[in-house]
């Protein structure tokens, strides 16, 4: 079976992003550690670098233990931020420079695509060049890679070891709506990232248990009770964004659309 390693981004005094209460590293802690149990239960080979509130290491010396364990693929879970604007939503992948193999990525994208915005796959060279990555849907490659040395040093350094890693960037944690995407659907993303590593290395899939009621984190860290108003169901995309766009228009904040499947 496959063998993952799984890294939670941050943790210790090294809180990462931190907007509406929340801090980075407690919710990585917390899908990364989902993301490990639903592996096992599936058959791969799992290792996690951080299972608790504490500092492993910066991202370097992270690369470097992923290079020792030499896993098929690992990945590190992240939420963004952009300097607390709230303007930023959706999710994005960093992957290595010279990586050609697109499998756990090209699905990765369609799963989290269904949850909220997908931004990019995106490559960062460590002279600060952002690079865009497209795949091609017939091989599930990508269309170009770049021999450049990698920006971010857990890419960089298991990179230098022969293993391919992947920053996961979930949502944006400065952006409200996508804060409260997330939480209304947090095992989802647990999920798709799961079936992505199943659908990639052709494993079969089960799917877990889905939460029916709010994300454990918002028990740890709400101090205070907030009321949602819901203001209607539609079954166009662009009425949803209409009526959105009119309740922007009247200064309403923290105004977002989520998507519902609704059984037959």
């Amino acid at each position: 079976m496959p063998y993952i390693v799984v890294d939670a981004g941050h943790g210790g005094h090294d809180k990462g992003a931190h907007y509406h209460g929340y801090n980075e590293k407690d919710i990585t802690l917390t899908v990364a550690t989902k993301v490990t149990a639903r592996l096992r239960e599936l058959g791969f080979k799992v290792t996690q670098l951080r299972t608790d509130d504490t500092y492993v290491g910066n991202a370097s010396a992270r690369g470097r233990e992923i290079a020792e364990l030499q896993p098929n693929l690992a990945i590190s879970i992240h939420v963004n931020s952009a300097g607390g604007g709230g303007e930023s939503s959706g999710a994005e992948i960093y992957t290595p420079l010279k990586e050609d193999s697109a499998r756990f990525e090209y699905y990765l994208k369609q799963e989290l695509s269904r949850l909220n915005n997908f931004r990019a796959i995106y490559s960062k060279a460590y002279t600060g060049e952002l690079y865009e990555r497209f795949i091609d849907p017939e091989t599930l490659r990508y269309t170009q890679t770049y021999n450049y040395t990698d920006y971010y040093g857990i890419i960089r350094e298991s990179w230098r070891g022969g293993v391919s890693t992947d920053i996961i960037e979930m949502f944006y944690l400065d952006n409200e709506a996508d804060l409260y995407t997330f939480l209304n659907q947090e095992d989802a993303y647990v999920e798709a990232i799961v079936v992505s590593l199943c659908k990639a290395f052709n494993v079969d899939y089960e799917r877990g248990g889905l939460r029916t009621e709010e994300s454990d984190l918002v028990k740890e860290t709400k101090k205070e009770t907030y009321y949602r108003v819901i203001c209607g169901s539609y079954s166009s995309l662009n009425d949803a964004k209409q009526v959105q766009q009119n309740l922007v228009n009247q200064n309403y904040s923290g105004v977002w659309i989520q998507p519902v499947e609704m059984k037959r």
